[in-house]
């Protein structure tokens, strides 16, 4: 025979079951997330530690990049000249390089990510003399392979560095063998790396790098203009070569 003062305490150990199973339960679905986020999840979590993550945006397989702690993904890097960027058409839409170095992730994933849902564009440049400044737009696409992944979007810029992008908003991609730039000639082949190119550019971050950060390349006995710039920062002195880049894209939501 259960004694009274059991019988008063039995609903109250019940109950503790059932909230002990109840956040047992939470703890596993947290767990479970957490291990998401780093290796499934659709873009790179925020507040987790700085490195390489494995992620699956929608319409992609999964595959690595790099996440900052404030859940930015780098999408292109310049900082040492290790990587060739004067690429073909197919090397741009696929993407190339080393993720622990310099590197460009593709322009179908960057195509799929910001058509899937808005992003911000963050853009760190650095000069040889060791300064730095910034260019955030805060709604970031562009179009499919059909459309020459077009620049169709930026949004409201923000930052220090000035705005040298918004003058090549809606123009398609070009590449040393796919020439769809307003010039007569290929930008992309003066410039030494694949552009949003209109006639020809006012930044290019995919150019020849130049470790001294000055400009000397020579073609047919006539300097030609070929390194990594934004002009709003230089005082429109393309003659500078920036030394370090950094591209990165973060949803806005």
């Amino acid at each position: 025979m259960i004694s009274r003062s059991l019988k008063f305490f039995l609903p109250f150990l019940v109950l503790a079951v059932v909230i002990t199973s109840a956040y047992a339960k939470k703890d596993l679905r947290l767990r479970q997330r957490k291990v998401l986020s780093k290796d499934l999840a659709e873009g790179c979590p925020v507040g987790g530690p700085s490195g390489i993550y494995k992620i699956k945006p929608l319409g992609l397989k999964s595959f690595k990049v790099p996440c900052s702690v404030e859940g930015w993904m780098t999408i292109q890097k310049r900082f040492d000249g290790s990587e060739n960027f004067d690429r073909s058409w197919q090397d741009y839409k696929d993407g190339f390089g080393n993720l622990l170095g310099e590197f460009f992730i593709g322009l179908e994933k960057l195509h799929l990510m910001t058509k899937s849902r808005p992003h911000e564009l963050y853009i760190k440049l650095g000069m040889v003399n060791g300064s730095t400044s910034y260019a955030l737009y805060d709604h970031f696409e562009i179009g499919n392979e059909t459309e020459s992944y077009v620049l169709k979007s930026l949004g409201a810029y923000s930052g220090t560095a000035g705005d040298s992008l918004s003058y090549h908003l809606n123009q398609k991609f070009t590449t040393i063998d796919r020439d769809n730039d307003n010039h007569k000639d290929n930008c992309a082949q003066y410039s030494s790396g694949g552009w949003w190119y209109k006639a020809c550019s006012v930044s290019t971050l995919n150019g020849k790098f130049h470790k001294d950060g000055r400009i000397k390349s020579e073609r047919n006995g006539h300097l030609y203009l070929n390194g990594i710039y934004w002009t709003s920062w230089q005082q429109f002195d393309y003659w500078i070569s920036l030394t370090s880049v950094k591209m990165m894209i973060r949803p806005k939501f």
